[in-house]
């Protein structure tokens, strides 16, 4: 069973695609990493899916059901949630009523991320603008698992955080997926993502260049394709 597809996705800003012919698919309960150097499209291709860009041409799909483009209220409503890269904090909200804000009614997350990160609770008061950088990537995370039921989009996932604060967000991660969630992570970091992924990504110039299971090869596969070698 396929959760959530992109097929032939091709979309940018205004008339300039950005992104070219994009086949995607995750399925419930994988963890699927993204992985390019800047400017290569990742962050589009994530806008686009979620109507936050121009979908120039091709369909996506949330658990078997079209989504429009320009529609990223459906994808929400059905149980998807993006955390984009600027990580969709509101700054004069609390973190708490950031958090707040997020909560789907009625759905409780295999593991609750106020109940990993001691931050979200000990900062409940401040306003997420306050925050350091790193600090609020724990608020846009929170935010992103309590909202997406059926499928989790992060943008720069690691982006701030210390490496033991990592172990712990992929350690969540685990979690949700065991529970059915599927999960799309985008970052810099391929070594992060191979150890962590089911299937990992490779994006240049818009397109797709590698889609594979994860194995033994998979670091070295990657590291040529983005010349870390």
């Amino acid at each position: 069973m396929t959760l959530f597809r992109l097929a032939g996705l091709t979309g940018g800003y205004g008339a300039v695609p950005v992104v070219h012919d994009l086949d995607l698919e995750i399925r419930p309960g994988e963890v699927v990493g993204m992985v390019g150097r800047n400017g290569m499209g990742k962050s589009t291709a994530l806008r686009t899916a979620f109507g936050l860009a121009t979908r120039h041409g091709g369909t996506v799909t949330l658990a078997d059901a079209p989504v429009p483009p320009r529609r990223p209220d459906l994808l929400a409503r059905r149980g998807a949630s993006l955390m984009p890269e600027d990580r969709g904090v509101f700054p004069t909200l609390t973190v708490e009523e950031n958090v707040r804000l997020a909560q789907v009614r009625g759905y409780r997350p295999a593991v609750d991320p106020r109940d990993v990160f001691p931050l979200l609770t000990q900062r409940a008061r401040q306003p997420a603008g306050t925050l350091s950088g790193g600090q609020q990537q724990l608020v846009g995370l929170a935010r992103s698992v309590l909202a997406g039921s059926r499928l989790v989009v992060v943008d720069e996932v690691t982006q701030g955080l210390q490496p033991s604060i990592v172990t712990e967000v992929m350690e969540l991660v685990a979690a949700l997926a065991a529970d059915g969630v599927g999960l799309l992570l985008v970052d810099q970091s391929p070594q992060t993502l191979v150890r962590a992924c089911h299937r990992v990504l490779v994006m240049e110039r818009g397109r797709l260049v590698l889609d594979e299971p994860v194995t033994p090869a998979t670091s070295a596969r990657v590291a040529d394709l983005l010349q870390l070698r």
